[in-house]
């Protein structure tokens, strides 16, 4: 099979080579490859100028710019998922010195955003912050997966010791990896929502149709607060608070055959008495 390039698909003409920078950054400490999963970390990671006490620039970018992460956390060296195209509307200046460049995203090629993964060796040497543009008529294309990217090979990592932060979850629901959604949709549990913040519960119980992935899955589709009053009222207030401070997880687990629905209900009561979640937490009944 014949290898597709990378400009096979983006259709940048030489004549515009000049306005456009490709850059290749090595994966945040954080290992966050998405923007759904912390959006303003992954954006300063990109748009990295210069350090407060640096005099040099990291990179140069020019009027547009080509961002790709690198998926050495995933172990796929030398593979490089596309985050976006941006265009510079020029360098923003902290107090402390440190510089970012001032990129906003553009519509051009947004149907590969988190989709689109390349193969490109750095060679020895040079950090290759960025290359030259004509290297996109070379570069290999590794695969367009139709979902945002995620990483797929994570194992699961069973019932007894699964807890996600909100971040997680919603990589897992959204990129919908085959291991995880069957796993989830043949059992049922008792989770507890815990807020890092304050230490506050809530416990729920899943019941029915696809078991825990159905439910949990309305949490990502409502950002945090799949329909609980109390949890609408505290996402009002700040849209981004689930994303920044909630852990899922499982601390009862039935499968579909075992249990019927009212055993279900029976213990959710139980654990909302034993966690005092009515009293001191996010349960209102």
């Amino acid at each position: 099979m014949s290898e597709i390039k990378l400009n096979s698909i983006l259709t940048i003409a030489p004549e515009e080579y000049s306005d456009w920078t490709i850059c290749l950054n090595n994966a945040p400490k954080e290992g966050i490859y998405s923007f759904s999963t912390n959006h303003d970390r992954l954006m300063e990671h990109i748009s990295w100028k210069k350090g407060h006490d640096r005099k040099m620039d990291f990179r140069r970018i020019g009027k547009y710019c080509l961002q790709f992460i690198r998926l050495d956390k995933d172990k796929k060296l030398n593979q490089w998922l596309f985050v976006g195209a941006f265009e510079n509307f020029g360098v923003i200046t902290y107090n402390d010195g440190h510089e970012l460049y001032d990129l906003r995203p553009i519509d051009r090629f947004a149907q590969f955003r988190e989709k689109l993964i390349i193969f490109y060796q750095k060679k020895q040497g040079p950090k290759q912050a960025k290359i030259p543009t004509k290297e996109i008529e070379e570069i290999r294309i590794v695969r367009i997966s139709e979902n945002e990217y995620f990483r797929e090979n994570r194992p699961f990592p069973g019932f007894k010791h699964l807890s996600l932060p909100f971040t997680e979850l919603k990589e897992i629901i959204s990129s919908n990896p085959d291991n995880w959604r069957e796993l989830l949709s043949n059992a049922n549990c008792i989770y507890v929502i815990s807020d890092k913040t304050n230490g506050k519960l809530y416990v729920g119980s899943t019941y029915g149709y696809d078991g825990i992935w159905q439910r949990w899955s309305v949490y990502v589709e409502t950002n945090g607060h799949g329909n609980d009053a109390d949890l609408k009222k505290l996402l009002a207030a700040d849209p981004e608070y689930a994303i920044k401070n909630f852990q899922f997880s499982v601390v009862e687990c039935f499968f579909k055959e075992d249990e019927g629905d009212n055993k279900i209900i029976e213990r959710e009561s139980y654990w909302k008495g034993i966690l005092l979640s009515k009293e001191f937490g996010y349960n209102n009944n």
